[in-house]
């Protein structure tokens, strides 16, 4: 059975708001979520669990009709869609990860990033210079100004999480970015090889937020894989 449309969930520090200059490029019905704690969905980030997201991708999708999907995560976005796929693999059609953490069996994203667990509650992104540097580097200011505005704390939780399993028998797609810096070539190879043989890449020229900076190619890649004879 093929795929009934797009599911898109964000990364770490966003809401669905970061993937606005992507919708309009995507040529399937198209949903983007918000996770608990961040934009429509408001919720105590203190308590956000795996399990929560899971679970707001799941409904997210419902509510748009969608039996089976396609489902995208970017950044740390990449815990949920693989937890959905591992809960859920009966809904999920194909997998795209767009510059996204695929922890190893044992690790979390946490130890990934920063190479230790981060303390329980919330986190966020104070300095803006620093954030610049790391998440805005091929940005405009008027597009990073955007990007900064729209930035919220997340859930410690997540970034601490530990995956239940990987998906299998159905079609993976990698997208990297080669002027990544939180997510570097070698580290998103890493992350490659976590999922397993198999997986399709792509290297997009961008850096990390390359939904705001090449919103079309991203969603050229996106469309070539969702179709449905693919």
């Amino acid at each position: 059975m093929s795929a009934e449309g797009v599911v898109l969930v964000h990364g770490g520090l966003h809401t669905s708001t970061c993937w606005s200059a992507v919708v309009p490029y995507l040529t399937m019905p198209v949903v983007a979520v918000d996770l608990p704690g961040r934009g429509r969905r408001p919720a105590d980030l203190a308590t956000v669990t795996v399990e929560d997201c899971v679970q707001a991708v799941i409904e997210s999708a419902d509510e748009a009709g969608f039996d089976r999907f396609v489902l995208v995560g970017h950044s740390l976005g990449g815990v949920t869609v693989t937890e959905t796929a591992w809960r859920y693999p009966q809904r999920v059609a194909k997998l795209i990860y767009v510059a996204a953490l695929v922890p190893a069996p044992g690790a979390n994203a946490s130890s990934v990033a920063y190479g230790v667990d981060l303390p329980p509650g919330e986190f966020a992104v104070d300095d803006e210079d620093l954030a610049r540097s790391v998440l805005g580097n091929d940005l405009s200011d008027e597009q990073w100004a955007v990007y900064w505005h729209s930035m919220v704390p997340d859930a410690a939780n997540i970034m601490n999480a530990r995956l239940s399993g990987y998906p299998s028998g159905l079609p993976i797609t990698y997208v990297s970015m080669s002027d990544d810096i939180p997510l570097p070539p070698a580290v998103a190879e890493q992350m490659i090889a976590n999922l397993g043989a198999g997986v399709e890449h792509h290297v997009l020229s961008a850096g990390h937020s390359v939904m705001m900076s090449k919103p079309l190619e991203l969603a050229t890649i996106i469309n070539e894989v969702a179709t449905p004879d693919r």
